[in-house]
């Protein structure tokens, strides 16, 4: 096996769980194209022109929609969006506080809901991903690695007292900056 391919397989390990959306999210752009393909069949142009456009906009439209996934593998969540050229946006395991499944007002009638993940990073709260169809499963597995990490455990403990306001934000800041310097240390 060549270099780059260990590379790749350490960068990039095969997903433990994959959260999808769930088909009720392709019900809108399938009445897109299916009104575009009646307008299609009428034989005035412009009807045809306006049906085409119609017709392909709801196949991006689905297309897009089957493309956005979460993977969750042993050290990270990758967030995966976009349609010609992927996006992919991947966050340590360690930086997750929390993850939380959301049921949807139809849930029980067609088991979907919603994820949403909290971070402990300032610059961002957290993502949520919507209509998906193991999304309980999914919220378990992700809370399961974040506690599997003992050491990014306590340090999501005092994130909690900082944001119930027990210790200040300096405080949070220096025992986070303890907790990093311990790992590298530990590391050497």
């Amino acid at each position: 096996m060549s270099k780059k391919q260990e590379k790749a397989e350490v960068r990039h390990p095969e997903p433990t769980i994959t959260a999808q959306k769930h088909w009720i999210v392709y019900s809108a752009p399938a009445g897109l194209i299916a009104a575009g393909l009646i307008l299609f069949l009428q034989e005035d142009m412009t009807f045809k022109v306006f049906g085409g456009v119609l017709a392909a906009a709801g196949l991006i439209w689905a297309i897009s929609k089957a493309n956005e996934k979460w993977h969750l593998t042993d050290q990270h969540l990758v967030m995966e969006k976009g349609l010609f050229s992927k996006k992919k946006h991947e966050i340590s395991v360690h930086d997750i506080y929390k993850a939380s499944a959301e049921h949807h007002k139809l849930s029980k009638y067609f088991r979907m809901g919603h994820i949403r993940t909290r971070r402990r990073a300032d610059e961002c709260s957290g993502f949520s991903h919507s209509f998906i169809t193991n999304h309980e499963e999914f919220s378990k597995a992700i809370e399961h690695r974040v506690k599997k990490h003992s050491s990014a455990h306590s340090l999501n403990q005092v994130y909690e007292l900082k944001e119930k306001g027990a210790i200040s934000p300096k405080e949070y800041e220096l025992i986070k900056l303890g907790h990093v310097t311990q790992q590298f240390l530990s590391k050497l």
